[in-house]
């Protein structure tokens, strides 16, 4: 079993080696904070808060080994070896990655996360209502805003749940909007002929109170729980 290791504050490593706290503030937060106090002038925002949540076993970030002080920011990649797992927050925007999973964070010029590519294994992630986002997968692009979700992506298949909200799932070049209040699962694969075929499913390897757990560091609810 691994040992799980909790982040109780955000911090980051200065020069001497030693941890120093800071407070950790969202994209929204920040600009609004600072509108209040410049009044008339704009600073423009060119980097989202990160924080590592919780940490377990053996995990990767830029190929470097992770602990609780590892920075992350889009951009980065993420690797979560067999027996390793993360939970961390960008922004908005909150992150649990299963044993085996391997994730790039994708941004735009402005280093704002614009989405996630998800090479392999499990993600389950909840998102902020700002601007809409997409995962990529080898087989399909999911938009999402203000959504949680899950995806485990398999050798042949991937396994896609809307848990709440509304996505669009695209995919061998149809378009599908789901929207769910408790859960739309559903498999994805393709035939030999390449066409893509849905088949409804069980929830599996995610839960309400993991959900719960992502959208408390946010202050929030599930919609489920609304």
């Amino acid at each position: 079993m691994c040992n799980m290791l909790s982040a109780r504050q955000p911090g980051t490593v200065s020069a001497t080696g030693k941890r120093v706290t800071h407070r950790c503030y969202s994209r929204r937060q920040f600009i609004a904070s600072t509108l209040a106090i410049a009044g008339s002038i704009l600073i423009p925002v060119t980097a989202q808060c990160a924080e590592i949540r919780e940490l377990g076993g053996t995990v990767f970030v830029n190929r470097k080994r992770a602990d609780l002080s590892t920075p992350i920011q889009p951009g980065d990649s993420v690797v979560a070896s067999h027996n390793g797992n993360i939970t961390f927050t960008v922004g908005d925007d909150g992150f649990m990655l299963r044993p085996g999973t391997a994730l790039k964070l994708e941004r735009d010029n402005s280093l704002l996360l614009t989405g996630l590519r998800l090479l392999t294994g499990g993600l389950l992630s909840v998102f902020g209502r700002g601007m809409q986002k997409k995962i990529i997968t080898s087989t399909a692009t999911i938009g999402i805003r203000g959504t949680g979700l899950y995806l485990n992506v398999e050798p042949v298949r991937t396994y896609f749940c809307t848990c709440y909200g509304v996505t669009s799932l695209t995919a061998g070049g149809e378009q599908h909007p789901i929207t769910a209040t408790h859960h739309e699962a559903h498999y994805i694969d393709f035939g030999e002929n390449g066409v893509m075929s849905m088949q409804a499913t069980s929830v599996i390897d995610h839960t309400d109170d993991e959900l719960r757990q992502l959208e408390a560091f946010f202050g929030r609810k599930p919609a489920f729980d609304s």
